[in-house]
Protein backbone atom coordinates (compact mmCIF):
# COMPACT_ATOMS: atom_id res chain seq x y z
CA UNK A 1 0.00 0.00 0.00
CA UNK A 2 2.91 2.36 0.69
CA UNK A 3 3.87 2.37 -2.95
CA UNK A 4 0.66 4.29 -3.75
CA UNK A 5 1.37 7.16 -1.35
CA UNK A 6 3.70 9.15 -3.67
CA UNK A 7 1.20 8.89 -6.50
CA UNK A 8 -1.75 9.87 -4.26
CA UNK A 9 0.16 12.78 -2.75
CA UNK A 10 1.21 14.07 -6.17
CA UNK A 11 -2.35 13.85 -7.48
CA UNK A 12 -3.87 15.54 -4.44
CA UNK A 13 -1.36 18.39 -4.57
CA UNK A 14 -2.06 18.96 -8.26
CA UNK A 15 -5.83 18.85 -7.67
CA UNK A 16 -5.56 21.27 -4.74
CA UNK A 17 -3.47 23.65 -6.80
CA UNK A 18 -5.97 23.61 -9.67
CA UNK A 19 -8.88 24.05 -7.23
CA UNK A 20 -7.19 26.92 -5.42
CA UNK A 21 -6.33 28.64 -8.66
CA UNK A 22 -9.94 28.35 -9.80
CA UNK A 23 -11.31 29.82 -6.55
CA UNK A 24 -8.72 32.54 -6.36
CA UNK A 25 -9.76 33.78 -9.80
CA UNK A 26 -13.45 33.86 -8.92
CA UNK A 27 -13.67 34.36 -5.17
CA UNK A 28 -10.20 34.61 -3.71
CA UNK A 29 -11.27 36.03 -0.34
CA UNK A 30 -13.26 32.86 0.50
CA UNK A 31 -10.25 30.55 0.03
CA UNK A 32 -7.60 31.14 2.71
CA UNK A 33 -5.22 28.45 1.42
CA UNK A 34 -4.77 29.90 -2.05
CA UNK A 35 -1.93 32.22 -1.07
CA UNK A 36 -0.08 29.43 0.73
CA UNK A 37 -0.44 27.03 -2.18
CA UNK A 38 0.56 29.76 -4.59
CA UNK A 39 3.66 30.51 -2.52
CA UNK A 40 4.53 26.81 -2.44
CA UNK A 41 4.13 26.49 -6.19
CA UNK A 42 6.20 29.64 -6.71
CA UNK A 43 8.92 28.21 -4.49
CA UNK A 44 8.94 25.00 -6.53
CA UNK A 45 9.11 26.95 -9.78
CA UNK A 46 12.04 28.98 -8.42
CA UNK A 47 13.79 25.78 -7.45
CA UNK A 48 13.27 24.36 -10.94
CA UNK A 49 14.49 27.61 -12.48
CA UNK A 50 17.61 27.62 -10.32
CA UNK A 51 18.20 23.97 -11.17
CA UNK A 52 17.93 24.78 -14.86
CA UNK A 53 20.34 27.67 -14.42
CA UNK A 54 22.82 25.43 -12.68
CA UNK A 55 22.59 22.80 -15.41
CA UNK A 56 22.50 25.21 -18.34
CA UNK A 57 26.28 25.23 -19.04
CA UNK A 58 26.34 21.45 -19.22
CA UNK A 59 23.20 21.34 -21.30
CA UNK A 60 24.55 24.00 -23.62
CA UNK A 61 27.81 22.12 -24.08
CA UNK A 62 25.95 18.87 -24.71
CA UNK A 63 23.66 20.64 -27.17
CA UNK A 64 26.59 22.19 -29.02
CA UNK A 65 28.40 18.85 -29.16
CA UNK A 66 25.28 17.08 -30.46
CA UNK A 67 24.76 19.69 -33.16
CA UNK A 68 28.41 19.51 -34.17
CA UNK A 69 28.26 15.71 -34.49
CA UNK A 70 25.07 15.95 -36.53
CA UNK A 71 26.67 18.45 -38.90
CA UNK A 72 29.75 16.27 -39.27
CA UNK A 73 27.57 13.29 -40.22
CA UNK A 74 25.67 15.55 -42.58
CA UNK A 75 28.88 16.58 -44.34
CA UNK A 76 29.93 12.97 -44.76
CA UNK A 77 26.74 11.06 -45.57
CA UNK A 78 24.06 13.49 -46.80
CA UNK A 79 23.33 14.25 -50.42
CA UNK A 80 24.87 17.55 -51.59
CA UNK A 81 21.44 19.11 -52.05
CA UNK A 82 20.71 18.70 -48.33
CA UNK A 83 24.18 19.91 -47.39
CA UNK A 84 23.68 22.99 -49.55
CA UNK A 85 20.23 23.69 -48.10
CA UNK A 86 21.59 23.35 -44.57
CA UNK A 87 24.69 25.56 -44.84
CA UNK A 88 23.43 28.15 -47.36
CA UNK A 89 22.30 31.32 -45.58
CA UNK A 90 21.15 33.64 -48.39
CA UNK A 91 17.88 33.51 -50.31
CA UNK A 92 17.10 36.10 -52.95
CA UNK A 93 15.80 36.43 -56.48
CA UNK A 94 18.04 35.61 -59.41
CA UNK A 95 18.16 37.39 -62.77
CA UNK A 96 15.03 35.60 -63.97
CA UNK A 97 13.05 36.77 -60.91
CA UNK A 98 12.88 33.37 -59.18
CA UNK A 99 13.92 32.79 -55.58
CA UNK A 100 17.21 30.91 -55.29
CA UNK A 101 19.57 29.85 -52.51
CA UNK A 102 23.13 31.12 -52.33
CA UNK A 103 26.19 30.29 -50.27
CA UNK A 104 28.60 32.89 -48.98
CA UNK A 105 32.33 32.01 -48.87
CA UNK A 106 32.00 31.40 -45.12
CA UNK A 107 29.05 29.08 -45.75
CA UNK A 108 31.12 27.10 -48.23
CA UNK A 109 33.96 26.80 -45.74
CA UNK A 110 31.57 25.56 -43.03
CA UNK A 111 30.15 22.98 -45.41
CA UNK A 112 33.52 21.27 -45.90
CA UNK A 113 35.38 21.82 -42.61
CA UNK A 114 34.49 19.56 -39.66
CA UNK A 115 33.75 21.28 -36.36
CA UNK A 116 32.51 24.60 -37.74
CA UNK A 117 28.90 24.94 -36.60
CA UNK A 118 26.13 26.77 -38.39
CA UNK A 119 25.03 30.11 -36.83
CA UNK A 120 22.02 30.18 -34.53
CA UNK A 121 18.57 30.27 -36.14
CA UNK A 122 20.10 29.22 -39.46
CA UNK A 123 19.96 25.65 -40.65
CA UNK A 124 17.96 23.42 -42.94
CA UNK A 125 15.63 25.63 -45.02
CA UNK A 126 16.33 28.67 -42.78
CA UNK A 127 17.93 31.62 -44.54
CA UNK A 128 18.45 35.37 -44.65
CA UNK A 129 15.92 36.58 -47.21
CA UNK A 130 17.19 39.58 -49.19
CA UNK A 131 14.95 41.80 -51.28
CA UNK A 132 16.20 43.75 -54.29
CA UNK A 133 17.49 46.69 -52.25
CA UNK A 134 19.24 44.48 -49.69
CA UNK A 135 20.75 42.39 -52.49
CA UNK A 136 22.25 45.51 -54.09
CA UNK A 137 23.78 46.57 -50.76
CA UNK A 138 25.19 43.12 -50.03
CA UNK A 139 28.90 43.30 -49.18
CA UNK A 140 30.84 40.00 -49.03
CA UNK A 141 33.09 39.38 -46.03
CA UNK A 142 36.15 38.42 -48.08
CA UNK A 143 39.31 40.12 -49.23
CA UNK A 144 39.40 42.14 -52.42
CA UNK A 145 41.59 39.55 -54.18
CA UNK A 146 39.46 36.58 -53.12
CA UNK A 147 38.92 33.79 -55.63
CA UNK A 148 35.19 33.89 -54.84
CA UNK A 149 34.92 37.47 -56.13
CA UNK A 150 36.47 36.33 -59.40
CA UNK A 151 33.82 33.63 -59.73
CA UNK A 152 30.92 36.00 -58.93
CA UNK A 153 30.93 39.75 -58.27
CA UNK A 154 29.32 39.41 -54.83
CA UNK A 155 31.06 36.16 -53.89
CA UNK A 156 27.77 34.21 -53.77
CA UNK A 157 27.71 30.58 -54.88
CA UNK A 158 24.83 28.64 -56.40
CA UNK A 159 24.27 24.93 -55.90
CA UNK A 160 26.17 24.14 -59.10
CA UNK A 161 29.09 26.29 -57.92
CA UNK A 162 29.15 24.46 -54.59
CA UNK A 163 29.25 21.00 -56.19
CA UNK A 164 31.87 21.90 -58.80
CA UNK A 165 34.17 23.57 -56.26
CA UNK A 166 33.86 20.55 -53.99
CA UNK A 167 34.90 18.31 -56.86
CA UNK A 168 37.81 20.55 -57.79
CA UNK A 169 39.13 20.42 -54.23
CA UNK A 170 39.24 16.62 -54.47
CA UNK A 171 41.14 16.20 -57.76
CA UNK A 172 44.95 15.82 -57.70
CA UNK A 173 46.97 17.92 -60.11
CA UNK A 174 48.29 14.85 -61.92
CA UNK A 175 44.74 13.69 -62.67
CA UNK A 176 43.86 17.14 -63.99
CA UNK A 177 46.70 16.99 -66.49
CA UNK A 178 45.67 13.53 -67.64
CA UNK A 179 42.03 14.61 -67.93
CA UNK A 180 42.92 17.59 -70.10
CA UNK A 181 44.82 15.34 -72.48
CA UNK A 182 41.98 12.81 -72.67
CA UNK A 183 39.20 15.32 -73.32
CA UNK A 184 41.19 17.63 -75.57
CA UNK A 185 39.61 16.40 -78.79
CA UNK A 186 41.38 18.94 -81.00
CA UNK A 187 44.83 18.26 -79.58
CA UNK A 188 45.64 21.96 -79.14
CA UNK A 189 46.13 21.72 -75.36
CA UNK A 190 42.98 23.72 -74.54
CA UNK A 191 39.42 22.65 -73.76
CA UNK A 192 36.11 24.26 -74.62
CA UNK A 193 33.13 24.63 -72.35
CA UNK A 194 31.40 21.66 -73.99
CA UNK A 195 34.39 19.40 -73.37
CA UNK A 196 34.74 20.46 -69.73
CA UNK A 197 30.99 20.20 -69.20
CA UNK A 198 31.13 16.62 -70.48
CA UNK A 199 33.70 15.79 -67.79
CA UNK A 200 31.65 17.24 -64.93
CA UNK A 201 28.42 15.70 -66.18
CA UNK A 202 30.11 12.29 -66.20
CA UNK A 203 31.61 12.76 -62.72
CA UNK A 204 28.32 13.85 -61.14
CA UNK A 205 26.12 11.44 -63.14
CA UNK A 206 24.18 14.32 -64.64
CA UNK A 207 23.59 16.11 -61.32
CA UNK A 208 25.41 19.34 -62.19
CA UNK A 209 26.28 21.15 -65.40
CA UNK A 210 28.77 23.92 -66.11
CA UNK A 211 25.98 25.85 -67.82
CA UNK A 212 24.29 26.50 -64.46
CA UNK A 213 27.45 27.67 -62.72
CA UNK A 214 29.21 31.01 -62.45
CA UNK A 215 32.45 29.20 -63.27
CA UNK A 216 31.53 29.14 -66.96
CA UNK A 217 31.95 32.91 -67.35
CA UNK A 218 35.11 32.89 -65.25
CA UNK A 219 36.75 30.18 -67.37
CA UNK A 220 35.32 30.90 -70.83
CA UNK A 221 34.24 34.56 -70.76
CA UNK A 222 30.77 36.08 -70.74
CA UNK A 223 30.12 34.97 -74.33
CA UNK A 224 31.50 31.47 -73.64
CA UNK A 225 33.67 31.65 -76.75
CA UNK A 226 37.08 31.31 -75.09
CA UNK A 227 39.10 28.17 -74.43
CA UNK A 228 40.68 27.10 -71.17
CA UNK A 229 44.33 26.08 -70.99
CA UNK A 230 45.80 23.66 -68.49
CA UNK A 231 47.98 26.43 -67.00
CA UNK A 232 44.99 28.69 -66.34
CA UNK A 233 43.00 25.86 -64.80
CA UNK A 234 45.86 24.79 -62.52
CA UNK A 235 46.42 28.40 -61.48
CA UNK A 236 42.76 28.62 -60.47
CA UNK A 237 43.00 25.34 -58.51
CA UNK A 238 46.16 26.53 -56.76
CA UNK A 239 44.52 29.81 -55.71
CA UNK A 240 41.39 27.96 -54.55
CA UNK A 241 43.38 25.53 -52.38
CA UNK A 242 45.48 28.29 -50.84
CA UNK A 243 42.47 30.45 -49.95
CA UNK A 244 40.40 27.58 -48.53
CA UNK A 245 43.21 26.17 -46.39
CA UNK A 246 44.35 29.63 -45.31
CA UNK A 247 40.83 30.37 -44.05
CA UNK A 248 40.82 27.03 -42.24
CA UNK A 249 44.10 27.97 -40.60
CA UNK A 250 42.79 31.41 -39.61
CA UNK A 251 39.72 29.86 -37.98
CA UNK A 252 41.96 27.69 -35.80
CA UNK A 253 44.20 30.53 -34.64
CA UNK A 254 43.98 31.66 -31.05
CA UNK A 255 44.22 35.31 -30.07
CA UNK A 256 47.63 36.94 -30.58
CA UNK A 257 49.13 33.79 -32.07
CA UNK A 258 50.65 33.02 -35.45
CA UNK A 259 50.65 29.22 -35.14
CA UNK A 260 48.02 26.60 -34.32
CA UNK A 261 48.47 23.82 -31.82
CA UNK A 262 49.33 20.30 -32.87
CA UNK A 263 46.05 19.15 -31.34
CA UNK A 264 43.96 21.49 -33.51
CA UNK A 265 45.97 20.42 -36.53
CA UNK A 266 45.25 16.77 -35.74
CA UNK A 267 41.50 17.49 -35.52
CA UNK A 268 41.52 18.96 -39.02
CA UNK A 269 43.67 16.18 -40.45
CA UNK A 270 41.45 13.44 -39.05
CA UNK A 271 38.51 14.91 -40.90
CA UNK A 272 35.16 13.13 -40.71
CA UNK A 273 35.74 9.43 -41.16
CA UNK A 274 37.34 8.30 -37.92
CA UNK A 275 35.14 6.82 -35.22
CA UNK A 276 34.79 8.58 -31.89
CA UNK A 277 36.97 6.08 -30.02
CA UNK A 278 39.72 6.25 -32.64
CA UNK A 279 39.68 10.04 -32.63
CA UNK A 280 39.87 10.13 -28.83
CA UNK A 281 42.84 7.75 -28.84
CA UNK A 282 44.71 9.68 -31.54
CA UNK A 283 44.08 13.09 -29.98
CA UNK A 284 45.21 11.79 -26.60
CA UNK A 285 48.42 10.52 -28.19
CA UNK A 286 49.07 13.88 -29.86
CA UNK A 287 48.31 15.81 -26.67
CA UNK A 288 50.65 13.68 -24.57
CA UNK A 289 53.52 14.15 -27.01
CA UNK A 290 53.12 17.79 -28.06
CA UNK A 291 50.87 19.28 -25.37
CA UNK A 292 53.72 20.86 -23.41
CA UNK A 293 55.57 22.14 -26.48
CA UNK A 294 55.21 25.70 -27.75
CA UNK A 295 56.28 24.90 -31.31
CA UNK A 296 52.90 24.65 -33.08
CA UNK A 297 52.15 24.40 -36.80
CA UNK A 298 52.80 27.40 -39.06
CA UNK A 299 50.74 28.41 -42.08
CA UNK A 300 53.48 27.25 -44.46
CA UNK A 301 53.51 23.81 -42.85
CA UNK A 302 49.70 23.69 -42.91
CA UNK A 303 49.60 24.44 -46.65
CA UNK A 304 52.48 22.06 -47.35
CA UNK A 305 50.67 19.17 -45.69
CA UNK A 306 47.48 19.59 -47.72
CA UNK A 307 49.49 20.00 -50.89
CA UNK A 308 51.25 16.77 -49.96
CA UNK A 309 48.14 14.69 -49.22
CA UNK A 310 46.54 15.86 -52.45
CA UNK A 311 48.95 13.53 -54.29
CA UNK A 312 49.00 10.67 -51.77
CA UNK A 313 47.15 8.29 -54.10
CA UNK A 314 49.68 8.97 -56.87
CA UNK A 315 52.53 8.41 -54.43
CA UNK A 316 50.94 5.14 -53.41
CA UNK A 317 50.98 3.96 -57.03
CA UNK A 318 54.59 5.06 -57.43
CA UNK A 319 55.58 3.10 -54.31
CA UNK A 320 53.84 -0.12 -55.38
CA UNK A 321 57.10 -1.98 -56.00
CA UNK A 322 58.51 -0.49 -52.81
CA UNK A 323 55.66 -2.07 -50.87
CA UNK A 324 56.10 -5.43 -52.59
CA UNK A 325 59.43 -5.82 -50.81
CA UNK A 326 57.64 -5.56 -47.47
CA UNK A 327 59.17 -2.21 -46.54
CA UNK A 328 57.23 0.51 -44.75
CA UNK A 329 57.55 4.29 -44.72
CA UNK A 330 59.91 6.04 -42.32
CA UNK A 331 59.98 9.82 -41.70
CA UNK A 332 63.00 10.23 -43.96
CA UNK A 333 61.31 8.26 -46.75
CA UNK A 334 58.14 10.34 -46.47
CA UNK A 335 60.01 13.62 -46.78
CA UNK A 336 61.91 12.27 -49.78
CA UNK A 337 58.88 11.04 -51.74
CA UNK A 338 56.94 14.23 -50.90
CA UNK A 339 59.68 16.31 -52.50
CA UNK A 340 60.14 14.01 -55.51
CA UNK A 341 56.46 13.52 -56.40
CA UNK A 342 54.84 16.79 -55.27
CA UNK A 343 57.77 19.13 -54.87
CA UNK A 344 56.76 19.78 -51.24
CA UNK A 345 59.31 20.10 -48.46
CA UNK A 346 57.93 18.71 -45.18
CA UNK A 347 59.64 20.00 -42.06
CA UNK A 348 60.95 17.67 -39.39
CA UNK A 349 58.36 18.83 -36.85
CA UNK A 350 55.47 18.44 -39.30
CA UNK A 351 56.65 14.93 -40.13
CA UNK A 352 56.76 14.04 -36.43
CA UNK A 353 53.18 15.26 -35.97
CA UNK A 354 52.00 13.28 -39.02
CA UNK A 355 53.60 10.11 -37.69
CA UNK A 356 52.11 10.70 -34.25
CA UNK A 357 48.64 10.92 -35.84
CA UNK A 358 48.79 7.96 -38.23
CA UNK A 359 51.33 5.66 -36.56
CA UNK A 360 49.12 3.39 -34.48
CA UNK A 361 51.90 1.14 -33.20
CA UNK A 362 54.25 3.96 -32.15
CA UNK A 363 57.09 2.27 -34.04
CA UNK A 364 57.94 5.41 -36.09
CA UNK A 365 56.84 3.61 -39.26
CA UNK A 366 53.68 4.18 -41.30
CA UNK A 367 52.23 1.18 -43.07
CA UNK A 368 50.61 1.33 -46.49
CA UNK A 369 47.03 1.46 -45.16
CA UNK A 370 47.89 4.25 -42.75
CA UNK A 371 49.64 6.12 -45.57
CA UNK A 372 46.62 6.01 -47.89
CA UNK A 373 44.32 7.02 -45.01
CA UNK A 374 45.95 10.45 -44.99
CA UNK A 375 44.22 11.32 -48.24
CA UNK A 376 40.95 9.54 -47.48
CA UNK A 377 40.47 11.26 -44.10
CA UNK A 378 40.10 14.80 -45.34
CA UNK A 379 39.24 14.67 -49.03
CA UNK A 380 35.64 15.50 -49.82
CA UNK A 381 33.73 12.76 -51.63
CA UNK A 382 32.44 13.44 -55.12
CA UNK A 383 28.75 14.20 -54.64
CA UNK A 384 26.67 11.35 -56.00
CA UNK A 385 23.15 10.33 -55.17
CA UNK A 386 23.26 7.24 -52.95
CA UNK A 387 20.14 5.16 -52.47
CA UNK A 388 20.31 2.84 -49.44
CA UNK A 389 19.89 -0.84 -50.20
CA UNK A 390 17.10 -3.00 -48.81
CA UNK A 391 19.38 -4.62 -46.24
CA UNK A 392 20.55 -1.21 -45.02
CA UNK A 393 16.96 -0.04 -44.64
CA UNK A 394 16.07 -3.15 -42.63
CA UNK A 395 19.09 -2.63 -40.37
CA UNK A 396 18.07 0.99 -39.76
CA UNK A 397 14.51 -0.04 -38.85
CA UNK A 398 15.72 -2.77 -36.48
CA UNK A 399 18.20 -0.43 -34.80
CA UNK A 400 15.57 2.26 -34.23
CA UNK A 401 13.09 -0.32 -32.93
CA UNK A 402 15.65 -1.71 -30.48
CA UNK A 403 16.41 1.76 -29.14
CA UNK A 404 12.71 2.53 -28.67
CA UNK A 405 11.89 -0.69 -26.79
CA UNK A 406 13.12 0.64 -23.46
CA UNK A 407 11.12 3.86 -23.91
CA UNK A 408 7.98 1.95 -24.70
CA UNK A 409 8.39 -0.27 -21.64
CA UNK A 410 8.93 2.69 -19.32
CA UNK A 411 6.13 4.75 -20.78
CA UNK A 412 3.60 1.93 -20.85
CA UNK A 413 1.25 2.03 -17.78
CA UNK A 414 0.72 -1.09 -15.74
CA UNK A 415 -2.57 -2.87 -16.61
CA UNK A 416 -3.68 -2.92 -12.93
CA UNK A 417 -3.18 0.83 -12.46
CA UNK A 418 -5.54 3.29 -14.06
CA UNK A 419 -4.62 6.95 -14.52
CA UNK A 420 -6.22 9.36 -12.08
CA UNK A 421 -7.04 12.01 -14.66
Amino acid sequence: MTRFWPLIFSWSRSASGIFSHFLSDHNGENWPWSSALHAASTFEEDQKTNRRKRLSPHRDSFRDYTIMQYENRLRLHAHPTKIFRYFATIKMKNKSGKWELYMTPNDFLRSIQPGLTQPENLGLDKFHILDEQAAKKWIPEVKDDSIFLKIEDRGLLTYSDYVLLTILLSIPERNVRIGFKLFDLNGDGDVTIDELDTVFMAMTQGEVSMMNSHLKSHFFGHRLNKTLSIEEFLEFLHALHIEIHTEQFQNLLKESSSVISELDFAKVVLGLRKSRSERREILKRVKNKFGKMDRGITLEEFLAFFRFVQDVSIMDNALAFYYFTGADISPKTMRHIAYVVSGVKLSQHLTDVIFCIFDRNNDNIIQRKEFTDMRRQWMHPIPLRKNPELLSKMCIVCKCTWKMLSTWELGKPHPRYLPLW
